[in-house]
């Protein structure tokens, strides 16, 4: 038995979206604790991982695990008929293999959704180290990435102990954003290096992930030449972070 529901639908519309940017089939893994998902992409170059405590919910109830598995693209549709003052209820019908999201507003609106086979397997936490831990406006670092996707397919990331620089380059010409530790007016607000960095990764990949963001900030943690984590905060006390691996150059 699960049954939970959520006030916001800005806050599911969000989930929705992240998930959208690297999925096509959704699953997660139902607990008493909450909803989480952690999932590969198709190509394995990325991994999206998704924690959702029972708290951030105004009603939660879940009697045991459950494998939920339902299609993305399934998912987008019935979110985008949500209105912003609906609230939402969510249900897991185990006899007919069905999850249930409810709408309840001026009209009272049911999808139900049929399940689909979840994998075998469950992906595993990467075993990753960093090097730098950087802070940020999530808007700074949205408009970096549109900056450099003007000129490059790639998005080449550098930090030392006193800044982190955004650059790129393509047939056209070349492009840099830097954010410096300590201005009165940087949108960095923390940097922590334990050694320089340089790495590079897909602006195609980053643009998608920098349309899910919804929070204030964004943390960003890299080393050289290795993947990225991308981590920020939804509703209170969710969270979701991308891990991206590295365009390494031929030397």
């Amino acid at each position: 038995m699960f049954h939970a529901t959520l006030d916001s639908t800005k806050t599911w519309k969000q989930i929705v979206d992240a998930l959208a940017t690297l999925l096509t089939e959704a699953h997660f893994v139902v607990s008493k604790s909450g909803i989480s998902l952690r999932q590969l992409d198709s190509s394995k170059a990325a991994m999206i991982d998704l924690h959702l405590p029972a708290g951030v919910f105004q009603e939660y109830s879940c009697e045991k695990e459950h494998d939920v598995c339902l299609g993305i693209d399934e998912l987008s549709k019935v979110s985008k008929r949500m209105a912003g003052d609906d609230r939402l209820e969510f249900d897991l019908d185990e006899k007919d293999n069905r999850f249930e999201i409810r709408m309840l507003g001026q009209a009272e609106r049911r999808f139900s959704l049929q399940l689909l086979t979840p994998p075998d397997s469950r992906s595993k936490p990467p075993k990753l180290s960093f090097d730098v831990k950087a802070e940020m406006f999530a808007d700074s670092f949205k408009q970096a990435v549109k900056d450099i996707g003007v000129i490059s397919n790639h998005v080449k990331i550098i930090s030392d102990s006193k800044s982190i620089t955004f650059a790129g380059e393509g047939d056209t010409g070349e492009a840099e954003v830097s954010l410096k530790k300590g201005d009165e007016e940087s949108p960095l607000f923390e940097l922590q290096v334990e050694n320089n960095a340089t790495a590079m990764y897909a602006l195609n990949y980053l643009a998608e992930i920098t349309k899910a963001m919804g929070s204030d900030s964004v943390t960003l943690q890299f080393s050289n030449d290795k993947p990225i984590q991308i981590d920020f905060a939804i509703a209170e006390g969710g969270s979701i972070s991308f891990v991206l691996a590295p365009r390494v150059e031929r030397r």
